[in-house]
């Protein structure tokens, strides 16, 4: 007796009118299985058909067809179709009623769907938190990578941070208080134009000065994008980078700033992947902000090409 009809059996027999396949173990025909368009009529009783929704193609093509089934009501479905179509005549079983949207695959995806833009809205929320930890974890892995110059104490300033005039809140309120808490070590800071020799010209003691610090940094903010003495600064503090062959500059982003707004030359520096940080009003932000500018402060790593300024 026959259990399975391949899909390509009649492939070969296009001619075929008349087929009977009665009183074998059929389960089910298979989708896609070539049946000849001459086929006049089919005998397919007293098989075990399963009722269920793989049968759906063959229901659909039966319908569409002129071929006769005979005879129709001694074709029953099986003890393994749905449980209400058990020993009725295959003639009815209607797909529609049983096979129509896949509801658990619906409420799966959706619901799916749901936790990842919950889980991405988690994330990013958490983000600072996020960039932190994988901070720390890199920094237990691999350690401090220090490389070239890390002596700090050989310069005149250990660190010196350039701004502009209306920054200076920011650097009195926020960033001297911590670099007091959170690196007391750091004696030797000059904070502005404060630290300026009076007895110089302006751009003689911004040479005097980047030259002489261990670590410069740059406060950018929209306040300073059209500032032409601000962006001296900036290419005196790149010059001296190409110059010693040293990462000694560090970007300090105080907010966001348009790309059209952004000067060349910090373009260019950011361009080169050059270290840079964003300040946020995030806590965890916060936390990965000091976090790396501590790390910055500890070598002044070797750069491997010049920045074309």
């Amino acid at each position: 007796m026959i259990s399975q009809f391949e899909k390509n059996l009649l492939s070969d027999t296009r001619n075929l009118t008349l087929l009977y396949l009665h009183t074998n173990h059929l389960t089910m025909i298979s989708a896609n299985t070539f049946i000849p368009q001459t086929l006049v009529r089919l005998d397919i009783s007293n098989n075990p058909f399963v009722c269920d929704c793989s049968l759906t193609w063959f229901l659909n093509w039966l319908q569409t067809t002129n071929v006769i089934t005979s005879p129709s009501n001694e074709t029953r479905c099986s003890q393994a179709s749905f449980k209400v179509l058990v020993n009725l005549p295959l003639e009815e079983f209607h797909p529609g009623d049983f096979c129509g949207i896949n509801t658990p695959l619906i409420s799966g995806l959706t619901s799916g769907s749901v936790l990842v833009i919950l889980l991405g809205f988690l994330i990013y929320r958490k983000r600072w938190w996020l960039k932190y930890k994988i901070f720390l974890l890199k920094l237990f892995v691999l350690g401090y990578h220090q490389q070239e110059e890390d002596q700090a104490d050989e310069y005149e300033y250990q660190l010196n941070i350039m701004c502009h005039d209306d920054d200076d809140d920011w650097v009195h309120g926020v960033l001297r208080p911590a670099l007091e808490e959170r690196m007391p070590h750091l004696q030797r800071v000059a904070y502005g134009d404060e630290a300026f020799r009076a007895t110089m010209y302006y751009i003689d003691a911004v040479h005097h000065i980047i030259e002489n610090s261990y670590k410069t940094v740059l406060l950018l903010s929209n306040h300073c994008a059209d500032d032409a003495w601000f962006i001296t600064k900036v290419r005196v503090a790149l010059e001296h980078v190409n110059d010693t062959g040293l990462d000694k500059v560090l970007l300090v982003f105080l907010e966001d700033i348009p790309d059209e707004r952004l000067p060349y030359l910090v373009r260019l520096f950011l361009s080169r992947d050059r270290p840079n940080l964003l300040w946020t009003e995030d806590h965890d932000g916060q936390d990965l902000f000091w976090a790396y500018f501590e790390k910055c402060m500890r070598t002044n790593p070797q750069i491997n090409h010049a920045l074309p300024i």
